[in-house]
């Protein structure tokens, strides 16, 4: 909602599930009954089509609402956050949301689906895989099962947060981008002096050398 008041949130206040959104003309809310805090997991089911919401928490009455005014459509940016909000960019937070915290705990599945002929799916590409997260746990279920690491990377957990620790020669997210000899984490690192530039080759390197220096590797003043 940069400039306007559009939004569509879900979370927890006082042990019950609260489901609001504004589509730019008044906000709709929906609050479950207080969560069975026996069961180990919860199942939430939510939606909108135009005005009207819905929304149904584990073995309780779905309940629906219809947001106020005229308007129908929910004009947000295409990304979808799970989790903690202010760690991305609360200046992008429209006016209207109410949770003030971010998301503490895990979630063991989410699947989506943008009109009601498709059929549910995992977000991520492929399906199901990852993005990025944080504050976010898997529920006992490692996150590196959907992690593939490549070229012998290794898959590293750091509590919610997963990535892949790449040997020489590799970088990116699964390790799948070589390393240019050029690049500061080349190792060996190139060895161009006195500010000369390393332009890669596909037998090596060579030495762009600043005015005043020469050399093969711009060494000589």
């Amino acid at each position: 909602g940069l400039s306007g008041d559009d939004f569509l949130e879900l979370g927890l206040r006082n042990g019950r599930v609260v489901y609001s959104y504004n589509l730019g003309s008044g906000t709709a809310t929906i609050t479950s009954k207080p969560l069975d805090l026996t069961l180990n997991i919860h199942v939430v089911h939510l939606g909108r089509y135009f005005q009207k919401g819905w929304l149904k928490v584990d073995d309780q009455k779905n309940k629906t609402v219809t947001s106020p005014g005229r308007l129908v459509g929910l004009n947000v940016f295409s990304q979808f956050y799970l989790g903690g909000f202010h760690e991305y960019t609360p200046e992008l937070l429209p006016k209207g949301y109410r949770f003030k915290d971010g998301f503490q705990g895990c979630i063991f599945d989410v699947q989506v689906r943008t009109s009601m002929n498709q059929e549910f799916k995992s977000p991520g590409t492929p399906e199901g895989h990852p993005n990025s997260g944080r504050s976010v746990g898997q529920c006992k279920d490692s996150p590196c099962s959907l992690i593939k690491c490549r070229n012998g990377g290794k898959c590293i957990e750091g509590g919610s947060t997963v990535y892949c620790d790449c040997p020489t020669g590799w970088k990116g997210a699964f390790c799948t981008e070589t390393v240019s000899v050029c690049e500061p984490e080349h190792n060996p690192p190139h060895l161009c002096k006195q500010g000369g530039t390393c332009v890669p080759l596909p037998d090596g390197y060579t030495c762009h050398c600043p005015l005043g220096t020469t050399g093969t590797y711009c060494e000589t003043g």
